[in-house]
Formats: C-alpha cells, structure tokens, sequence
C-alpha cells in the first residue's frame, strides 16, 4: 500500500507538472504572438499637461467660435484702454478696426480663390 500510494502521489505530480508545462507552452505562445502585434504598430504617446490640452481644444470643433469672440473681446478692451472712455474716439478707432479687417479679408478671399480657380483650370487644359 505504501508503494501505490507513492506512485499514485507520483503519478499526480506528474501529471501536474505536465498542465503546467502546457499551459506555460500556451501562455508563451501567447505572449509571443502578443509580443509579435506590439511590434507592428507604433506606440501613441499622448502628450499630457497644458501642451496636450491646447492641441485637442485647437483640434476641436470649438475652437474657431472662442478664439473669434476672445479675439473681438481683446480687440474692444484695448480700443476702450487707448480711447480713456471717450466714446466717440473708441468708435472711430472700432470703424477703422473694422474697415482693415474687411479689406484684408476680401484681399485674402480673392488671392486664394485665384489659386483654386487657376489650379482647375490647368487640370481643364490637360484634358483638351
């Protein structure tokens, strides 16, 4: 009885240490494969603090609307700053603001319409 209960603790050792070779040889060959996808693509370092912050407010849908009304705002408070609350002085400087921007903007609007329409029309001309 000795020697069956032996061999019988014998053969559960066994068999024991042959799971976990299996499943050491299983979950290496999981690790491998895992260490395999890894190396494919690149980690995506994400950049945390206020540069991060900035880059994903910039990369919003958001971001044109606030930067355009703290624009204005900026604009009015330093009109009112240099105008020392004389009105008629901060409307004059206000309507000369306004004037420039809307000569740059038309300027800007017909320079860059000019390169679409001319790069359209060598495309047009190729053809032909």
């Amino acid at each position: 009885m000795a020697t069956s209960g032996r061999s019988g603790s014998g053969s559960s050792s066994r068999n024991t240490k042959s799971t976990s070779k299996k499943t050491t040889r299983s979950s290496a060959s999981r690790s491998s494969s895992s260490r395999s996808n890894s190396r494919k693509s690149a980690p995506v370092q994400e950049e945390s603090g206020f540069a991060g912050v900035v880059k994903k407010f910039a990369a919003s849908k958001a971001a044109s609307p606030i930067i355009f009304i703290a624009a204005v705002l900026l604009i009015t408070g330093i009109d009112l700053l240099v105008s020392w609350n004389k009105y008629d002085l901060f409307f004059k400087i206000l309507g000369i603001e306004v004037l420039i921007a809307v000569v740059v903007w038309v300027i800007l609007t017909l320079v860059f319409s000019r390169k679409k329409n001319t790069g359209s029309e060598d495309e047009y001309e190729d053809e032909v």
